[in-house]
C-alpha cells in the first residue's frame, strides 16, 4: 500500500498498499486510444443489469484508496467492523497484528520492534464480510502494522483485502460512484490465449460492461500480483521508454516508478518536471519520493495500447522495488495506481486474467489546484496533525518549516478536530493567494503567512 498524501497535504497521496511477501505460491475487445477529454460517459449504477449472484456494496473513495466496511469474526469474540483498503497490491487478506491477536488467529503480542514486519497468521480467520459476501476460514492471513496506514488515512482502518480473496470474481470498482461488484466469475477451461480469453470475457459481461471497454491481459504470479506491461514517454529520444513491468495496485494513491527502474529503463527519466523532497509511507517504512509531470503513459493492451497523458506519478526510492521483485520472481518497475486508473471504470476478471478499462466522463477527478499550495505533507500523530514532509524549494520550505512540526491552526481555526483530508485542502488555492499557519515546535509558537504557489 502507498499513499502519497494528496489527501494529506495535496502533495500526492502515496500511500503503498502493496505488500510484498515472499515464501508463499500463488493462488491457484478492441483496445483503443482515447485521450483524456474525448471518452464518453460509462453508464450510471442504477442502469446496469447485474448477472446472478452478484454482489454490491459502497465504499469510500479516500483520494483514490477504496475504504470498505468489513465484518471480521474471530474465536470465540463477537465480530469485528471496521474498515478495510481493497488493495490489489496486496496478495491476501492482511490485518493489524493488534487486531489479529484479539481475533484469536494468532498468539504473537505485537512490540514497537515489530513496525514494519509482515507475519502469517497461524490460526485462519473464522469469518469475513463484506457486505452480502460471507467467507469462512480465511487463510491465509498476514499480520502487519496498520497504524501507518491510520496515520496517513486519519481513518481508523483495520487491515487491507488483498487480491486473493477475489479469485473466483471479476472485481468491478467505479472511483466515480463509489462502489464496487463481485460477479461470479465463468471460466469452462483455460484460454489458448490472451485473446480467447479476452473474447470470453467480453462475452460474459455483454450484458453489463460496455462496448468501449478496452482490454488488457495481466498474469497473476506470486502471492496473487496482477501484472500488466507498460511504458512512458521520454523527454528527448527515444521517444519511449522500454517496457516496464508495473502491479496493478488499488492501494497506491498515485501510479508509482521505482527509481532504480528508471536509471536503466527510463534514462532521461529525470528530466521531467519532478516536485522533490517529499514522503511516501508504506508497510515497510517510509520511502523518500517525488512527483514526476509524464507527458504520456501507455498500459500494453490486447489490440492496442491505452494511453493516458499529462499523468502525475510517483517516483519512489525504497527497497519495495527489491522486495516486490522477489515475490512476483521477476523485476516489478512500480504501481499502476489511481492516477491512472481513475479514468476509467475497473473491471478486473480474475479467472479470465482480462482487466477491462471503461472510460469514465473526462475530468470527473480533476483538481486543477492539486500542487498550488505551500508545499506540507501531514499525518495524524497522537491526536496532533504533524508535518510528515516539505516540499523543496516550496514557500513552507522558505518558511523555515520542517518535519515534526505541529500545525496548529489554518487561517485561525484549529486543526485538531478537522479531517486530515479536509485539512490538506485548506493548503490548496490560487497561486499568488495567502494562508496563515500557525506551528508549533517543542513548546514554541510561532504564525507566518505563505503564499501558495503552483510546484508542478
Amino acid at each position: 500500500m502507498l499513499i502519497l498524501r494528496s489527501l494529506l497535504a495535496p502533495l500526492p497521496a502515496l500511500l503503498f498498499c502493496a505488500l510484498a511477501f515472499q515464501g508463499l505460491a500463488a493462488p491457484a475487445a478492441e483496445c483503443r486510444d482515447l485521450p483524456s477529454g474525448t471518452a464518453p460517459a460509462a453508464e450510471h449504477v442504477a442502469s446496469l443489469r447485474w448477472p446472478a449472484g452478484t454482489i454490491t456494496t459502497r465504499f469510500e473513495n479516500l483520494e483514490g484508496l477504496i475504504l470498505v466496511e468489513g465484518r471480521l469474526g474471530g474465536t470465540g469474540v463477537r465480530d469485528t467492523t471496521g474498515l478495510l483498503a481493497l488493495d490489489t497490491g496486496a496478495g491476501y487478506l492482511a490485518l493489524d497484528a493488534a487486531l489479529s491477536r484479539g481475533l484469536g488467529i494468532t498468539d504473537a503480542t505485537p512490540t514497537t520492534d515489530a513496525a514494519g514486519a509482515i507475519e502469517i497468521a497461524p490460526r485462519p480467520l473464522p469469518r469475513l464480510g463484506l457486505g452480502e459476501l460471507e467467507l469462512q476460514s480465511v487463510t491465509p492471513v498476514l499480520t502487519v502494522d496498520a497504524e501507518i496506514v491510520r496515520r496517513a488515512t486519519d481513518r481508523p482502518v483495520l487491515g487491507l483485502l488483498g487480491a486473493n480473496l477475489f479469485e473466483r470474481f471479476v472485481l468491478v470498482i467505479d472511483y466515480r460512484e463509489e462502489w464496487i461488484a463481485m460477479i461470479p466469475g465463468m471460466k469452462s477451461r483455460a484460454p489458448a490465449s490472451s485473446s480467447e480469453a479476452a473474447a470470453s470475457s467480453r462475452a460474459a459481461l455483454a450484458g453489463v460492461m460496455s462496448t468501449r471497454a478496452m482490454a488488457v491481459a495481466f498474469r497473476l504470479v506470486g502471492d496473487g500480483k496482477v501484472l500488466v506491461r507498460a511504458r512512458v514517454s521520454n523527454p528527448r529520444p527515444p521517444r519511449k521508454s522500454a517496457w516496464l513491468t508495473l502491479i496493478v495496485d488499488t492501494g497506491a494513491t498515485k501510479t508509482v516508478l521505482f527509481e532504480s527502474a528508471l536509471e536503466s529503463l527510463a534514462p532521461r527519466g529525470d528530466e521531467w518536471p519532478r516536485l522533490r523532497g517529499l514522503s511516501a509511507p508504506t508497510l515497510i517504512g517510509e520511502a523518500r519520493a517525488s512527483i514526476a509531470r509524464i507527458p504520456e503513459m501507455e498500459v500494453r493492451g490486447d489490440r492496442g495500447d491505452v494511453r493516458q497523458r499529462n499523468l502525475d506519478v510517483a517516483v519512489i526510492e525504497s527497497q519495495l522495488a527489491a522486495l516486490l521483485s522477489g515475490a512476483a520472481g521477476e523485476p516489478v518497475h512500480g504501481l499502476l495506481g489511481y492516477s491512472f486508473l481513475k479514468h476509467y471504470r475497473l473491471w478486473i476478471d480474475f479467472p479470465l486474467r482480462t482487466m477491462w478499462l471503461d472510460p469514465l466522463p473526462p475530468a470527473w477527478d480533476h483538481r486543477e489546484l492539486e500542487y498550488c499550495h505551500v508545499g506540507l505533507q501531514i499525518e495524524r500523530r497522537g491526536g496532533a496533525a504533524t508535518v510528515a514532509a516539505v516540499a523543496d524549494s516550496s514557500p513552507a520550505a522558505r518558511e523555515g518549516i520542517a518535519v515534526g512540526d505541529e500545525l496548529v491552526a489554518v487561517d485561525g481555526e484549529a486543526s485538531r478536530g478537522v479531517d486530515i483530508a479536509s485539512l490538506s485542502l485548506r493548503l490548496e488555492g490560487e497561486p499568488g493567494t495567502h494562508v496563515s499557519l500557525t506551528l508549533r515546535r517543542g513548546t514554541l509558537e510561532r504564525t507566518c503567512r505563505l503564499v501558495r504557489r503552483r510546484l508542478l
